[in-house]
């Protein structure tokens, strides 16, 4: 009987580990952010056309839309999800992600891929041979070039943000950490708006205050008078409605009808993809690639904006460019 016991016993612990290595996820893909999110969709579509043949489960912290001071409580659930499946690699989208989960992961040397992200990654974890990604970096000074060729007597450009980290990381990286600049002869002047009271209120006075245009980048944290967030297209329709001046965007989804004019746009689907393209080569090599920056950014123009604000398709800017409606 004790022979029986203990052979069952073996048995069923094998079985056990056996069960757990066979069903082991192979990647557990974080989002900053909710699916639902532009942004999201894009680099999203782009990572899993690419990637190969692996099991992939998906995680939303969703802290576009949540409080910060939930954030703690949002990264230990996230990191319980994690540590639940038990993932050979761990991707992390955005800045949210790898600065609330990123360290922990290091600590633990599980594999880390980024993406989409804003501020410098060194101010969020220690880099390793464990950990990979794909920076993100709005293209303002090619922007002012692109804006020069349509509005050669610009002198005097306003970019617009909301006031959430990932706006303080795009001003840090991609603007020097400066509100106010000089950029090929353009007054540059970086705004960053918690409401989106303050936010119209700023529009509005663009004219008087002699802006000859306007660059949205991230707006999605705005809030309005009951401290909810307001939706992108609400903000990026009423901003096209009612800026006295051009408007122009660094993401594709502020461009086109009752939108942004266009823009130097930074690619989601190219971070998906480059992601992806990473965490491919650590599973058929076992090595992590280095940290990439995308260079090329994309240029789109909606038909539509650029007939309402009278800019003619007579440039060169505009002839290699994807026009939408």
């Amino acid at each position: 009987m004790a022979y029986e016991y203990m052979l069952n016993k073996t048995c069923c612990l094998l079985f056990a580990l056996f069960s757990s290595y066979s069903f082991a996820t192979d990647i557990v893909f974080i989002h900053s952010y909710h699916t639902d999110y532009p942004w999201v969709k894009e680099y999203r579509g782009g990572f899993m056309d690419t990637i190969a043949d692996h099991s992939i489960l998906e995680y939303e912290m969703d802290t576009k839309r949540q409080p910060t001071i939930d954030f703690d409580k949002i990264a230990k659930q996230a990191l319980a999800f994690i540590d639940m499946k038990k993932p050979k690699l761990v991707v992390l989208a955005d800045d949210n992600a790898l600065k609330l989960l990123g360290p922990t992961l290091v600590e633990q040397e599980v594999p880390l891929v980024f993406l989409g992200i804003n501020a410098n990654p060194r101010h969020y974890i220690r880099l390793n041979k464990n950990v990979s990604g794909t920076l993100e970096r709005p293209l303002l000074k090619r922007s002012i070039l692109m804006l020069h060729d349509l509005f050669p007597e610009m002198k005097k450009l306003k970019v617009l943000m909301d006031s959430n980290p990932t706006s303080y990381a795009i001003l840090e990286t991609s603007f020097d950490d400066k509100f106010h600049q000089k950029i090929s002869g353009v007054e540059v002047e970086i705004s960053l708006e918690k409401t989106f009271n303050d936010w119209k209120i700023n529009t509005e006075s663009l004219k008087d205050n002699h802006y000859d245009a306007l660059i949205i980048a991230n707006y999605a944290a705005l809030t309005d008078d009951q401290k909810q967030n307001v939706s992108l297209d609400e903000v990026s329709e009423w901003t096209s409605k009612n800026t006295p001046v051009p408007l122009f965007a660094f993401w594709g989804y502020s461009i086109g009808k009752g939108k942004a004019i266009g823009g130097l746009i930074i690619s989601g689907v190219q971070q998906g993809v480059d992601a992806a393209k990473k965490v491919n080569q650590y599973f058929m090599t076992g090595k992590l690639p280095a940290i990439t920056t995308p260079v090329r950014g994309s240029l789109m123009f909606s038909e539509y904006e650029l007939k309402r604000w009278d800019i003619e398709a007579k440039s060169k800017i505009l002839n290699n460019s994807l026009i939408l409606e």
